[in-house]
């Protein structure tokens, strides 16, 4: 038996990030279908993404994650039908390598999604094995008993049933196999020969059931030492949606970063609020437990990606909070991902189609894909990026600001979050410590203003909505602070 109940993003390009004296890279997320469109057909694809490089650069983006892009029968393509093809709606091999090419070009690395904890049900190996051929017939999970959720029916030999995790026509991979393992390694370094920096692993935990996470960990474990071989400083990043003891452990030795929705939920409900809360003690708490395990570990740090509403919409398309929480992210240490379109406040609600709606280029823009009417970002709901970056007071600007201000000041993404021993009515404070000097990061969250005495010796770097008078600010709700003290 296997399956572990949780689930694993992995991505490449090593803690060489956590090391490294340069700022961490920015990633963006890309829901491909839905970014560019470059044929002229409706569909994003391979080519839009590369016409749109510039921007992405423009924007401060120094990495891509790309989700499914393989020969698939969903709209999502996380059931692959062929791991070594690209779809032909989204282009060719060709039109894959010349996008490395030119992103490499910019600097900007490229991971991709390898969805291996199961296939598409019309993949030749499931094929085959409902048939009973060899090999195949064992590269699945087969039970002649089981009556339990997940298990259907082969339509070939209905007294036989095979394990499906997420769906009937996504049958789980048996990685008790070695052949399976060697299969997905073979996969793995074909498209690192390509030129990926890396992969980002759905459903990773859930290669075996949750009373095997040893099993899951030798599999997580044996992958990385085969990537790490190929290319040392391809990085793996894991999404483990469950406790911080469980994310850590997958953090010593199958992945160098976790995506981290602990945070992501905590700086919603702040700005939602008004309050602070206490995340920064959890976070830090948190950090220093990943560290005991990995201390090279980055954090994975993000607002929302594409298996959540968007967090427009959960803040109900309120700016000055969308703001805030775009602050608090871009000033907190790790690697932060951003999903496409929440630059320009894209909202988007369950179903999950909903939440992968075309990103609006402009009213008139042929890179604007048409594969479904949107119902949430529209030109009535969400103003068009041509329009936003001619305007210094949109949220777009907003955004370049703020990736403008990471790439300045490596500290904000490579600092050890520490605690502040003041606290500020109404403020999220925080100090990170890097290369022997002491920062201080204050974020205004409540209505009313607050005066706030400098600490000694102290330094402002960036002031947004903090009026001065002598050694002393005025904050509002939405101020920012970040001062260096000597």
């Amino acid at each position: 038996m296997k399956k572990v109940i949780i689930s694993v993003l992995l991505l490449c390009c090593t803690n060489a990030f956590a090391q490294s004296n340069k700022p961490t890279p920015v990633f963006y997320e890309i829901f491909v279908r839905s970014f560019a469109d470059g044929d002229g057909d409706g569909i994003g694809d391979i080519n839009g993404i590369t016409q749109k490089l510039d921007y992405l650069k423009q924007l401060g983006i120094g990495g891509l994650w790309l989700t499914p892009f393989h020969p698939s029968p969903t709209y999502h393509k996380y059931d692959v039908m062929d791991y070594y093809a690209i779809d032909p709606e989204y282009g060719t091999i060709a039109d894959f390598k010349n996008l490395l090419a030119q992103a490499h070009a910019r600097n900007i690395k490229v991971v991709m999604d390898l969805v291996v904890n199961h296939t598409s049900s019309r993949h030749p190996w499931f094929i085959n094995a409902c048939d009973g051929k060899a090999p195949y017939a064992n590269y699945y999970v087969w039970s002649d008993t089981a009556k339990a959720k997940g298990w259907y029916n082969n339509l070939k030999n209905p007294q036989q049933k095979y394990y499906g995790f997420f769906w009937e026509q996504m049958p789980d991979l048996n990685f008790d196999n070695p052949e399976v393992e060697n299969e997905v390694l073979k996969i793995a370094s074909f498209w690192l020969a390509a030129g990926v920096d890396g992969f980002r692993l759905d459903a990773a935990q859930h290669i075996y059931e949750p009373h095997e996470p040893e099993k899951n960990m030798r599999w997580w474990n044996k992958f990385h030492k085969h990537v790490k071989q190929i290319n040392p400083d391809a990085f793996i990043i894991g999404e483990v949606w469950n406790k911080d003891s469980l994310v850590a452990a997958y953090l010593k030795d199958g992945m160098d970063a976790c995506f981290n929705f602990d945070l992501s939920a905590a700086i919603l409900r702040a700005v939602s609020t008004s309050t602070p809360g206490d995340f920064i003690q959890k976070l830090i708490s948190m950090h220093a437990l990943y560290r005991s395990y990995n201390p090279n570990y980055a954090d994975a740090i993000f607002i929302t990606n594409h298996d959540q509403d968007r967090y427009a919409s959960i803040l109900n398309n309120n700016i000055p909070q969308m703001k805030q929480a775009i602050a608090i992210l871009f000033t907190l240490p790790g690697i932060p991902f951003l999903y496409y379109g929440e630059e320009i406040g894209m909202l988007g609600k369950f179903p999950d189609e909903l939440r992968r709606e075309p990103f609006l280029w402009g009213l008139q823009s042929a890179y604007n894909t048409r594969w479904e009417k949107a119902v949430h970002t529209t030109s009535a709901t969400v103003i068009p990026l041509d329009k936003q970056m001619n305007d210094d007071k949109s949220l777009f600007s907003y955004y370049r600001l703020w990736l403008k201000l990471r790439n300045d000041y490596p500290f904000l993404s490579r600092g050890k979050l520490v605690t502040h021993t003041t606290t500020y009515d109404g403020c999220i404070a925080f100090e990170l410590l890097d290369k022997q000097q002491q920062y201080l990061i204050i974020h205004r969250l409540a209505p009313g203003n607050l005066q706030l005495k400098l600490p000694k010796n102290a330094t402002v770097l960036y002031a947004q909505q903090a009026t001065k008078s002598g050694n002393k600010f005025q904050l509002s709700a939405g101020s920012v602070l970040i001062i260096e003290i000597k």
